[in-house]
């Protein structure tokens, strides 16, 4: 009867039972945070959705720690009927925003490297910290879905007949946000200014297929972007309020201006260079690579080449999880799809583009001009 139960809760919180592992390919949101110090108490997450954990098939986690986003490797040994047993973290790599306070991206990020046990009880995970550091409280992240999509309102932009710009006029009102999207191309111009009512209202522009990290923070820029764009696709203006803000049901009537001007790099044709089969893109590499908060010194580097003189967005991955695109016209690292600082070096291999001042991409020549 308790295997019964056991497998019963097993179920409830989508647990598959994949490599061995009953954690392997789920996915949590976490709820509370219990301290074993009665002064403390238990901490409650205010937004669940801006704190996961999603345990892959392969050994690897991968963590959304509010504005950042994380991975490292995990082990898991199940005790007796797997709804108990050991559980450790390798080092987490970690993006470094700066978050809103109160800062608990940082406190999850350093606690997760003390967890040492799981238990699966009534549907939720529960982690344990060692020395009876405190108790991490997750539930399935599907059973949040919905309530997170309820909060979104998606948007189109559109441009009036002969315009590359518009004026938007809305409001929002609590944790109710708005996705604006809008199409754009590499190497087009895109400008932005929002404009509250509230002081707690910003904007974050998102690049294409990114469901959540940034490109760019208005809160960090007055709430003004203007910038080329480095890649095709959908870019998604997200308008919220602050999280004190939202909390409070608070709301924001708001003005919106978003222009996007120029004519986009378009990639060169498949019949004048040929592209991977089954892919948009020209050619593939390794390179050497240095990205913050991770063991990983060799890089996947993949390219679109929107001419022969050097004008290029080369797509930059590593650890199964991590993307950069950098924007090349005429030889030159022009535009990012990351909020961090770019600066770089050429040499007579090619070029090395930094991050934020201590994160590296060795770009060779050939990748980007072709040959």
């Amino acid at each position: 009867m308790k295997r019964l139960f056991a497998f019963a809760a097993v179920l409830a919180a989508g647990i598959a039972q994949a490599d061995g592992s009953p954690l392997a390919g789920t996915s949590w949101q976490l709820h509370a945070i219990q301290s074993m110090d009665d002064a403390q108490g238990t901490t409650k997450v205010a937004e669940p959705s801006h704190f996961t954990l999603e345990f892959g098939r392969d050994g690897r986690a991968a963590l959304r720690l509010d504005c950042n986003r994380g991975s490292g490797d995990y082990k898991v040994a199940p005790a007796g009927d797997g709804s108990s047993g050991s559980l450790t973290f390798g080092p987490v790599a970690t993006t470094r925003a700066l978050c809103p306070p109160p800062h608990l991206d940082q406190r999850v990020a350093r606690d997760l490297a003390h967890v040492r046990s799981y238990l699966l009880k009534d549907g939720k995970l529960y982690l344990s910290l060692m020395a009876d550091g405190g108790i991490y409280e997750w539930a399935p992240q599907q059973a949040e879905a919905a309530a997170a999509d309820n909060e979104r309102v998606v948007k189109p932009v559109q441009f009036a007949k002969g315009k590359s710009s518009a004026v938007i006029r809305d409001r929002i009102v609590g944790y109710h946000y708005i996705d604006y999207q809008v199409r754009a191309g590499a190497g087009q111009r895109m400008t932005l200014s929002l404009k509250g009512s509230n002081g707690a209202n910003y904007f974050n522009l998102l690049p294409p297929g990114s469901e959540g990290p940034a490109m760019v923070q208005g809160e960090l820029l007055d709430n003004r972007f203007d910038s080329l764009l480095p890649d095709d696709g959908v870019y998604t203006i997200r308008v919220f309020l602050y999280r004190a803000a939202a909390r409070r049901g608070e709301q924001s009537d708001f003005t919106l201006s978003v222009g996007v001007t120029g004519a986009p790099l378009k990639p060169v044709s498949a019949g004048t260079d040929a592209v991977l089969p089954g892919t948009r893109y020209h050619a593939s590499t390794t390179v050497p690579c240095e990205p913050a908060f991770t063991r990983t010194r060799e890089c996947e580097a993949f390219v679109v080449r929107r001419g022969f003189d050097g004008t290029a967005t080369v797509e930059l991955r590593w650890d199964g999880t991590w993307k950069r695109r950098i924007l090349f016209v005429k030889g030159e690292p022009k535009a990012a799809d990351v909020p961090q600082a770019m600066t770089f070096t050429r040499n007579e291999r090619g070029w090395r583009v930094t991050f934020n001042g201590d994160e590296h991409f060795d770009i060779p020549q050939e990748l980007v001009f072709g040959g």
